[in-house]
This record gives structure tokens, C-alpha cells and sequence, in this order.
């Protein structure tokens, strides 16, 4: 009768043992492989093109003719209340731009001096380009081949990565660049997309190639933009 006793406090432990490796199991089968691509990449564009204010770095290169073209290496911000904030390089220029309200403020590279531009928004015209507005280039209206290769564990918090070659509403890239390809980084649990790879071949010359990166981040973070002094 003792020896029977004592039994249920082992068989006990071993259901909830039991128990929790099903748990576990059932967990990691849910983060690790039973992900549906196109529900997820829904879920990313749209939680990240909500995003009312974020901080992002991107880079853009031109190959042609077997050379590497530095074109833009810029750290921003945007405000919830649409103000901008640019420095780095364009062309091989330094660029730095204070975008409030409806003036532009652009140092002037030459004499180190600020530029004013009052009563209008010079930068408006540029929206679509990446370097002035990187959440244009994930306007996303249709999306082909799309891919999930997995959860990438070299990446700190081991983001979801999709490939995809996408339509996009974005009259910079639809203007001169076709074939475009995607890989977009997704955070688990946000569905942020932390980082976007694409690249692209010019409609003219096919042979030359957009590439270009942009890693997002402090998403919705309260971000304060004032114009210099």
C-alpha cells in the first residue's frame, strides 16, 4: 500500500513533464515551421506601413558595367507629425536636410551654411524615393514567388526571412528599374519588418542593377525633429 503511494507523485511528475515537452513541441512547431508565408507578409506590410514614426539607415548602389556605384548611405528619422530628418552621403555629396512643417533647411556642403526654403515642401516631389521616404518601396500591390526560408539564427532575435519579386505603387522604382527582388527580414512577435534587401535591372539597360537596403528601426518610438539654429 506504501510502495503504491509513493508511486503517484512520480507518475505525477512525469505527466506534467509530459505535458510540458508536448507544450514545448507544439510552440516551437508553431514559431519554427508552421508559418504561411502570405499570411505573414501580409501581416508585415501592414503593421509596418502603419507605423507612425521610425528611424531607418539605407544604402544604394548602381552596378554597371562590372563597377559598384556608391548612390546614397543616409541615417534618418520621421515623425508621427511627418517632419524629416537626413544625413550621409548622396552621389558622393554630403547631405544633411531638416524637413518641418512646410520648410526645408539643407546645409549647403560648399560654405557649411544652412539653405531655408519657407512656404513649400521642395522634398514632396521626391516621396517615392527610398532615401526621402523608405516605406514607399513597401507599397506593395501584388506579390509572386514568394518564399520563407526561415528564421535566420546569425540575426539577433532570429527574424522570419521572405523572398519575393513584388508590384509596387512607387513611381520611382516603376519609372526606371524592373524585375524587382525582395528579401524582407520580419520580426516575430511585432511582424515589424526590420530589414528590406531589393534589387532591380534598369529598363533600358537591363545589364545595370539597383541594389538597395534599408534596416528599419524604433518603430513608433516618440521621435522629436526641430529644425537647426
Amino acid at each position: 500500500m506504501v510502495k503504491r503511494f509513493l508511486r503517484w507523485p512520480f507518475l505525477l511528475a512525469v505527466i506534467f513533464f509530459m505535458g510540458l515537452a508536448g507544450y514545448w513541441g507544439y510552440s516551437y512547431y508553431l514559431r519554427e515551421i508552421k508559418v504561411e508565408p502570405q499570411e505573414l507578409i501580409v501581416k508585415a506590410l501592414d503593421a509596418t506601413n502603419q507605423a507612425k514614426s521610425y528611424r531607418f539607415h539605407v544604402e544604394a548602389s548602381l552596378i554597371s558595367g562590372g563597377n559598384r556605384i556608391d548612390l546614397s548611405k543616409l541615417d534618418g528619422e520621421r515623425a508621427e507629425d511627418g517632419s524629416l530628418y537626413l544625413k550621409g552621403h548622396m552621389t558622393g555629396q554630403p547631405v544633411e536636410i531638416y524637413q518641418v512643417d512646410d520648410t526645408t533647411y539643407f546645409r549647403d556642403p560648399a560654405s557649411n551654411r544652412w539653405m531655408i526654403t519657407p512656404g513649400n515642401n521642395p522634398l514632396e516631389q521626391e516621396k517615392y524615393m527610398a532615401e526621402i521616404n523608405p516605406l514607399s518601396i513597401l507599397k506593395v500591390t501584388r506579390v509572386d514567388d514568394l518564399q520563407y526560408l526561415g528564421r535566420q539564427k546569425n540575426i539577433p532575435g532570429r527574424p522570419y526571412l521572405l523572398t519575393c519579386r513584388p508590384q509596387v505603387n512607387n513611381q520611382f522604382l516603376n519609372s526606371y528599374w524592373q524585375d524587382l527582388y525582395y528579401q524582407l527580414w520580419v520580426e516575430r512577435g511585432s511582424n515589424y519588418i526590420r530589414k528590406v534587401s531589393l534589387e532591380a535591372a534598369h529598363r533600358q539597360r537591363p545589364q545595370d542593377k539597383l541594389t538597395m537596403t534599408v534596416d528599419f528601426y524604433d518603430f513608433n518610438k516618440r521621435i522629436n525633429i526641430k529644425p537647426p539654429q
